[in-house]
């Protein structure tokens, strides 16, 4: 309502049946997208302005257990009455409605449209705090235990597709609100309130960035420690297959089906093989160590 009167200035459709769309449809003489057009990348179904009034697409990200999702959210301005419909319940919406309640806030349309934005504004960098402080948790669990179990390389990837999520999501809320600065339905008063929130969103993008290079880091640690991993246990495979073949190849010479061998009719022939056998692998280790490979 607005001052008093009786005047509708915000429709909000909750997942409506086709019954109820159709009725707001024909009473105010709109028409809202359908879900596939709503969920279009062209920018013609993200933004539109005519001078009947604005109509717009823009997606709302939501919590859902440890992962995240995008819900769209339709939204026409037309003849100073916000129309919006979306499919999920989405708790900015009824924080929103909650500051309406509590606040003293100028009741129009625009003022609602651009406290809904600030609204979910404020919720995306929530999500994004939380995404670092899994992230922080991973890290600690990588870089100090030196876990290299396949769960921790789960959880990065993981985090890395909710980042492109979440920028994803934000991306789609600058380019809203970069469209509604041009518009001509739009004051400047309240177009220097959504410079505030562009740049808001701006600096939610560069943390954004930030995250996700940071996580590009964590997996190239994880992949390192692996390297490494794999590299002590093939040298030790090395070490080893190294240290035998000098008592292999004395033992494939006494092995020889030859008549005339000095060693054979020695009554120390065979200690003195073995202590052959025992001393060139201990030369080896020796090496070995001296090198410092082991």
């Amino acid at each position: 309502m607005n001052e008093g009167s009786n005047k509708t200035i915000w429709i909000d459709l909750q997942e409506p049946s086709a019954e109820e769309q159709r009725r707001v449809e024909e009473h105010f003489g709109i028409e809202f997208f359908t879900p596939q057009e709503a969920a279009e990348i062209e920018s013609s179904s993200r933004f539109f302005e005519d001078s009947g009034g604005i109509e717009a697409n823009s997606a709302f990200l939501i919590k859902n257990n440890s992962s995240y999702l995008t819900r769209q959210v339709s939204f026409i301005f037309k003849n100073g009455v916000l129309f919006t419909m979306r499919h999920s319940d989405l708790k900015s919406f009824a924080e929103t409605v909650r500051k309406l309640k509590t606040f003293t806030v100028k009741n129009s349309a625009l003022q609602i449209w651009l406290l809904l934005l600030e609204t979910q504004t404020d919720l995306d960098a929530d999500f994004i705090e939380l995404l670092t402080r899994s992230t922080n948790k991973v890290s600690r669990k990588l870089v100090k235990e030196r876990s290299i179990e396949e769960e921790v390389l789960i959880q990065i990837t993981e985090l890395q597709e909710n980042t492109i999520l979440v920028r994803e999501s934000i991306v789609d809320k600058q380019r809203l609100v970069s469209s509604l600065i041009k518009s001509f339905f739009i004051e400047d008063p309240e177009k220097e309130r959504l410079r505030v929130i562009l740049k808001d969103i701006n600096s939610l993008l560069q943390h954004v960035q930030f995250s996700f290079e940071r996580l590009e880091y964590l997996q190239d640690t994880f992949l390192g420690l692996v390297n490494i991993e794999q590299n002590q246990v093939i040298k030790i495979f090395t070490v080893v297959t190294v240290i035998f073949m000098p008592p292999t190849l004395i033992a494939s010479i006494y092995g020889m089906n030859f008549t005339y061998m000095p060693e054979l009719g020695w009554k120390l022939g065979y200690p003195f093989a073995l202590l052959l056998m025992i001393i060139s692998s201990l030369a080896f280790l020796w090496y070995f160590k001296r090198k410092k490979w082991l």
